[in-house]
C-alpha cells in the first residue's frame, strides 16, 4: 500500500524536513505541498490525499479554520506546531496525533506507525471530528478521548465524577455509574482537566468540583461526592483546596 501525502506548512525548512523525512519510506508519497489555507482546500480536493501534516499557525489563519470548514474527513492528520498550550491540550484531549517544531525524527517515525496501525485496523477519523467539535463547542460540552483496549472512548468533561489511581491505569466515575478504566495516570488526567473545574485532592484522586455535595472537617477532611462516594482529603492538599471551594 502507498499512501499519499500533502504537506500543509508555510516554512520553507520545515517543508524541506518533513519532505526529506518521507522520502526515506517507500510506502509514503509526497503529492503536494501547500503554503496556506488559501490554496490548500483545492489541493485535497484535486490530489486525494491520505494524510496530511499540517501547521497550526499559518498567518492570519490557523489550520483549525480550515479543518472547520469540513463536514467530512477523507484523509488522517497529524499536526506540527511550536509550543502553543492550548493546541497541545486540545490535541491530547481528542487523542489527534502532532510534532512539536523543530521536528525530531524519531518523532516523526513514531507518527507514521502510528498512522500505518490506523490505516491496517480501519479506525475512522473519529478522533479528528471530536477535536473540531472540541473547538466549537461551549467548555461544559468538551469531550475527552478515554484509550481503551479497542480504540477511544468519547466522554463529556461535564459527566466525569471523579478519577481514582492505580498505578498506570485510572478508573473514571461517571454521573450515570459508569466505570471506566483507563490506561492514563492520574497526573495525565490531571493535566488534561485542570481548566475544567477538577482538583487534585489526594495523591490518589482527582475530582469535579461542580458535584461536591459536602466537605467534612478533619486531619485533612473527607469530601461526599454526588454518586455517594467519600475521598479523602490529604493534608499537604486541605489549605488549597479550601481557598478553591471558598
Amino acid at each position: 500500500m502507498r499512501y499519499k501525502v500533502l504537506i500543509l506548512e508555510d516554512e520553507i525548512h520545515a517543508q524541506q524536513t518533513l519532505a526529506g523525512y518521507l522520502g526515506e519510506h517507500a510506502d509514503f508519497e509526497l503529492v503536494g505541498i501547500a503554503n496556506g489555507i488559501g490554496e490548500v482546500q483545492d489541493m485535497v480536493d484535486r490530489l486525494q490525499p491520505d494524510l496530511v501534516f499540517s501547521d497550526v499557525m499559518l498567518p492570519p489563519y490557523t489550520s483549525f479554520d480550515w479543518l472547520q470548514t469540513l463536514y467530512h474527513f477523507s484523509f488522517e492528520i497529524i499536526f506540527t506546531t511550536s509550543f502553543e498550550e492550548y493546541a497541545i491540550k486540545a490535541f491530547r484531549m481528542a487523542a489527534v496525533d502532532y510534532l512539536l517544531k523543530p521536528i525530531d525524527k524519531t518523532e516523526f517515525e513514531k507518527a507514521l506507525d502510528k498512522f500505518r496501525q490506523k490505516k491496517k485496523s480501519g479506525e475512522e477519523t473519529g478522533n479528528l471530528v471530536q477535536l473540531i467539535n472540541n473547538l466549537k463547542e461551549k467548555t461544559n460540552q468538551t469531550r475527552i478521548a478515554l484509550p481503551t483496549m479497542t480504540g477511544f472512548l468519547f466522554v463529556a468533561i461535564k459527566d466525569i465524577v471523579r478519577c481514582e489511581s492505580d498505578n498506570t491505569y485510572t478508573t473514571f466515575y461517571m454521573s450515570d455509574k459508569r466505570k471506566l478504566v483507563v490506561s492514563k495516570t492520574l497526573k495525565d488526567c490531571e493535566q488534561l482537566l485542570q481548566d475544567y473545574r477538577f482538583f487534585r485532592v489526594h495523591n490518589s484522586h482527582l475530582i469535579n468540583l461542580e458535584f461536591i455535595t459536602e466537605y467534612i472537617k478533619g486531619e485533612g477532611g473527607l469530601v461526599k461526592m454526588v454518586d455517594g462516594s467519600h475521598v479523602d482529603v490529604s493534608r499537604r492538599r486541605k489549605e488549597e483546596f479550601l481557598k478553591v471551594i471558598r
